[in-house]
């Protein structure tokens, strides 16, 4: 076996166990919002009522797929196929989000080395195993690394179509534009915003009628061609995703809905955190550095531009065959990048299906960087030390999933050190609230009989009846829970906007409401060997970068009693 392969299947073994490794965290808990919507429509599906999902916020891929593996796995009968729980649900979820992931690193080898020697695509694709953010979202039962998966493998197919020229290769290359339409179809069938994947394939398009060997009567044919892309395209989405026709009112509902939340038409309480921020500088500040990891931002940014000013110095003619899948390359980043940056809402999960795309241009940059160097004992050092520390924040993000969820961690060490009765206050707007039991926990187990209070500091500033009822629960309170950053950095932010909001969490982490911090868990990527420990703090990231695998949590204890009168002259910035 030739050396490379022998690296590649290494390189992919690695990216398995990043992966699969952790996948069950949090369970039997569910605490991403939209990993439990999708797990809610896949256990209520049912032969009855024709496998509608009634749920349209995504397409109907995803939940087919999840729904047919968990019953294939249980070997029912496809006759008498019955509804699945909940954990089957989020396992197959997961299950299907890591293999796309490695698909994913794998296809970053693919597409690198159409333009990259070898060893650079091998670095490619190390960089892509450790990527943060590719790492996460293959532990999302989400839509996420699907289309990361689909959208490099479309780009894969447009290379295809290009290549091989000879007159001999162009009836192979209508199977490369029927294998785009069909994974085309299954992209759209998984999110509607998914149609922008079809720009590569566009790109080719034109790039062949711009040839100038194009002739009139091969015009035609690339028509028919793309009509076959269009025709599959439109089967597989309907095959994959009914729904989105037969029940369209329902789902062009929920999609006009779902497009008013992102371009900020309608407002609601999860998307405070984007009030006021800048497009494209809020990706390059809050998005890229941690899901990428700083090096690979940095490196794969400046091949980004490097690769721009190759293209342009030969704008003059079209560039060769061999600098197309580089062109196209480049396009497809920024055709997605700029379509999803300037929306209101700018969640991480946004910008996932171009994570990828970064480990690719930074390996085309270091290339570039050690051909100018002509040194190859230089190289060779530069490109491991480069390698070895472009690859540390994703060593350290996977972490997360090889320790105990922070969750469990913390709800231990509640019930170990909180008094039994103690009325505990803590915010709302987490799916999973604490404390809860770790599954590891010795069954039967006789929690303590908490008084939680789960407060809605959402609305406190604009229902007139939360505040007193806020008064009365710091007077009786024993203990605050913050279970993370979500409501307190949102609302902080405006406090001419959330003036009740902002002023009670600047009095508690003041200390001035009677409570004081008595525990912390901060869940960062960490590196920890004996003693010596190393931390990332990712907690100012975009929020859901955090808050659903890693949120770190903050307990309170009450030192000072105070009464409902000095609470009010506290909120009224009096002193008492």
């Amino acid at each position: 076996m030739k050396k490379p392969l022998w690296e590649l299947i290494i390189i992919l073994l690695f990216a398995a166990i990043v992966r699969f490794g952790g996948l069950n965290w949090c369970l039997p808990y569910n605490p991403h919002p939209d990993e439990w919507n999708m797990v809610r429509a896949i256990t209520q599906l049912t032969w009855e009522e024709k496998l509608n999902p009634h749920f349209f916020a995504y397409g109907q891929f995803p939940l087919y797929l999840t729904y047919f593996s968990a019953k294939l796995y249980n070997q029912t009968p496809w006759i008498n196929l019955s509804q699945i729980d909940t954990q089957e649900a989020i396992f197959f979820l997961r299950f299907w989000s890591a293999v796309a992931g490695i698909g994913t690193v794998f296809l970053v080898y693919l597409i690198s080395k159409r333009f990259l020697a070898v060893n650079c695509s091998l670095l490619a694709t190390t960089l892509a195993v450790f990527t943060p953010g590719l790492i996460q979202i293959s532990h999302f039962g989400t839509t996420e690394s699907v289309l990361s998966f689909f959208f490099l493998l479309i780009l894969l197919f447009s290379f295809l179509i290009l290549e091989n020229p000879r007159l001999a290769a162009r009836q192979a290359k209508l199977k490369y534009y029927i294998f785009s339409g069909i994974i085309f179809g299954l992209a759209v069938g998984t999110k509607i915003s998914a149609l922008i994947f079809g720009f590569p394939v566009f790109l080719v398009f034109i790039l062949q009628l711009l040839k100038k060997r194009t002739q009139i009567r091969n015009i035609g044919i690339h028509f028919l061609k793309n009509l076959s892309f269009l025709f599959f395209t439109a089967l597989l989405t309907f095959i994959s995703s009914p729904y989105l026709v037969l029940a369209f009112k329902d789902s062009r509902g929920i999609l006009l809905y779902e497009a008013s939340v992102a371009t900020g038409k309608s407002a609601v309480f999860y998307t405070r955190q984007f009030i006021n921020t800048t497009p494209v500088i809020f990706q390059l500040k809050k998005i890229f550095p941690y899901a990428l990891g700083w090096p690979i931002f940095i490196l794969g940014a400046a091949g980004l531009v490097f690769s721009i000013l190759v293209l342009l110095r030969k704008s003059k003619n079209l560039p060769p065959i061999t600098n197309y899948q580089l062109l196209i390359t480049v396009l497809a980043f920024l055709s997605y990048f700029l379509s999803q940056a300037f929306l209101f809402t700018k969640w991480t999960r946004f910008m996932a299906p171009i994570f990828a795309f970064f480990p690719i241009f930074a390996a085309f940059f270091i290339q570039k960087i050690v051909y100018v160097l002509r040194s190859k004992p230089l190289i060779t050092n530069c490109s491991l030390l480069i390698t070895f520390i472009a690859i540390l924040p994703g060593l350290f993000f996977s972490s997360i999933y090889f320790l105990p969820d922070i969750r469990f961690t913390a709800s231990d060490w509640i019930y170990k050190n909180i008094p039994a009765e103690s009325l505990i206050l803590f915010d709302t707007g987490n799916v999973v609230d604490i404390p809860i039991n770790s599954p590891k926990t010795p069954k039967p187990l006789k929690a303590p009989n908490y008084q939680l209070i789960s407060f809605d500091f959402y609305h406190l500033d604009e229902n007139p009846e939360l505040f007193p009822k806020l008064v009365n629960y710091l007077e009786e309170s024993n203990y605050i829970i913050v279970p993370s950053r979500r409501s307190f950095m949102n609302h902080m932010r405006f406090p001419d906007k959330y003036p009740l909001t902002s002023r009670y969490y600047e009095l508690l982490f003041s200390g001035k409401l009677g409570f004081s911090e008595i525990k912390i868990f901060h869940p960062f990527p960490t590196f920890q060997i004996s003693n010596f420990k190393f931390q990332i703090d990712d907690e100012r990231s975009e929020e859901t970068f955090t808050v659903f695998d890693h949120p770190t949590i903050r307990i309170y204890k009450k030192i000072k009693q105070l009464t409902k009168e000095d609470y009010n002259s506290l909120f009224k910035n009096e002193t008492i």
